[in-house]
């Protein structure tokens, strides 16, 4: 009889044992260009996550109606800030201007509102909301779709970076037009 409590007991211990939580981030962005003293400035002000994506782990949209968070796979740091700093990088990369940590007068500031930025039971991740950018008199709307390169986690956080990669080309874009439209008019 004590064999048989011993085993039930080890047993339920085994079952008490913690979790293990997987913790993500997105991936650093290489800075590969010098930016000259005279380039103009863009600040990247702090992003705005819709409130379902400020919890800790991660997003799957199972239906048209249904989202659940992930309780073990969590983001390393608050979404708002690695989406902020991501971008910041990658405009830095791809673009004329000099990105900046807080906004200086003459800066053109970029705002994001991020809607969407999950992955869905399809193998998709995706990405939606606007931007604005303050040379612009309106918000741009986005909506990316990239495909899962494998299943997971790891494939979902790497294409929502790349979903990011994306959207800064559109920004990039729109900063390349506000210029031309600039030098056009003045």
């Amino acid at each position: 009889m004590k064999r048989v409590i011993l085993a039930a007991v080890l047993t339920l211990a085994g079952c008490a044992s913690p979790v293990a939580l997987n913790y993500y981030q997105l991936p650093a962005v290489n800075q590969s260009r010098q930016v000259l003293a005279d380039a103009p400035q863009l600040y990247v002000a702090p992003v705005q996550v819709a409130s379902y994506l400020n919890g800790r782990g991660l997003v799957l949209q199972l239906s048209e109606v249904e989202l659940v968070m992930a309780r073990q796979h969590l983001w390393a740091e608050p979404l708002a800030a690695q989406v902020q700093r991501q971008l910041r990088d990658l405009l830095s990369n791809s673009t004329a201007y000099a990105t900046e940590l807080s906004a200086r007068p003459g800066a053109v500031v970029l705002t994001v509102q991020l809607e969407r930025f999950h992955g869905t039971a399809q193998g998709d991740a995706v990405l939606s909301g606007r931007y604005l950018l303050s040379s612009q008199a309106h918000s741009q709307p986005f909506t990316i779709r990239v495909p899962l390169g494998a299943d997971g986690y790891p494939a979902l956080v790497a294409a929502l970076a790349a979903g990011l990669q994306q959207l800064s080309q559109q920004i990039a874009a729109g900063l390349k037009l506000a210029d031309k439209t600039k030098r056009t008019d003045g």
